[in-house]
């Protein structure tokens, strides 16, 4: 590399660098605003004021979830350009728009996963009025709203990663790969939301003497906490499979149809282990601490319970995700 390639390659990463911090002050503007368009019933500044944990939870989750949904389009704005020997001004041009689009779809994807989000929490826990409950400093309610939105992030980091990998190899992949990305994205997106119900379900079948939004009512952190690692678990693990669909498509042999199949079967097997992991890690935990009765500490708002058996489903949610991650591949490979 000539000494104009690296100062090139120089410039474009203090730009990345400069971009990301914008963004990052940026994250906590556009939390800030989203807390308020979604909340308007509550006050931030006054309920903070007041001492809310469940407000600050809620806030710092959204947060969270932005800058973790942004970050995947902030490194974006040179993943095309890693090597630019050989590159003319255009190429280069051309692919630092292709990360800048990349950063737009993240933005606009985070605030929209948020919003929805919400309103899919509300529609499913019709016993529940969070905004009172949240006003009243309930912090079962902050955890596990917090829980919601950090799992919907999982998941839509792997949507995003994805459009942006299309976005940035378009002179290879062609229009073929950018519809795959943005099919990948719609089933994030949707896969996300689902993340909620499949959640709500997986603890209503777990722990069957448990009413989850009773629970929660009446103020119980302990369940909050489990009820948020079940959510942040199942995502972990589709999160990595929803970034399968587009995996089979950035190889030596590129195979439109092997991608797809192997991203779909990726898909599906993740979603499926997410729930059988989840199973296994109650069953497994239940017979290793055979002098705690789980249903009966958390209903008491044992939190210690409810803190480790949340730390045990997020660490096998970590490892099943890392299993299944080369089965897109693999099957893409086949083709």
């Amino acid at each position: 590399m000539g000494i104009e390639q690296a100062v090139s390659a120089i410039g474009l990463g203090l730009l990345q660098l400069v971009v990301g911090l914008v963004l990052a002050i940026g994250c906590i503007y556009i939390g800030f605003i989203l807390f308020e368009k979604i909340l308007k019933e509550i006050d931030l500044q006054e309920e903070l004021k007041r001492g809310n944990i469940a407000i600050g939870i809620v806030m710092v989750a959204i947060v969270i979830t932005l800058a973790g949904i942004i970050s995947r389009g902030v490194s974006g704005i040179t993943s095309g350009i890693s090597d630019i020997s050989g590159m003319n001004v255009m190429d280069i041009l051309l692919n630092v728009v292709a990360g800048i689009v990349h950063l737009i779809i993240g933005i606009v994807l985070a605030v929209v996963a948020i919003y929805m989000a919400f309103g899919i929490w509300g529609k499913i826990t019709a016993k529940i009025e969070e905004t009172s409950e949240l006003k009243n400093n309930n912090t079962a309610i902050g955890v596990v709203m917090a829980g919601v939105l950090i799992a919907v992030g999982f998941v839509i980091q792997g949507s995003v990663s994805g459009i942006g990998a299309a976005i940035a190899s378009w002179s290879v992949v062609g229009i073929g790969g950018i519809v795959i990305g943005l099919l990948q994205l719609a089933v994030g997106l949707i896969l996300a939301m689902a993340c909620i119900y499949i959640g709500f379900s997986l603890f209503n079948k777990l722990l069957t003497e448990i009413d989850l939004q009773d629970e929660l009512n009446k103020g119980n952190t302990a369940i909050g906490i489990v009820s948020a690692a079940i959510m942040i678990t199942l995502s972990e693990v589709i999160g990595g499979a929803v970034g399968g669909i587009t995996s089979g498509l950035f190889g030596q042999n590129i195979n439109f149809v092997g991608a797809i199949v192997g991203g779909i079967v990726q898909l599906i097997v993740g979603i499926v282990f997410a729930v059988i992991a989840i199973y296994i890690a109650f069953r497994i935990w239940d017979k290793i601490t055979a002098k705690i009765e789980e249903t009966n500490e958390l209903k008491n708002n044992n939190i210690a319970v409810g803190v480790v058996m949340a730390g045990v489903l997020i660490a096998v949610g970590f490892v099943i995700r890392g299993a299944i991650g080369g089965i897109g591949v693999g099957i893409a490979a086949a083709f």
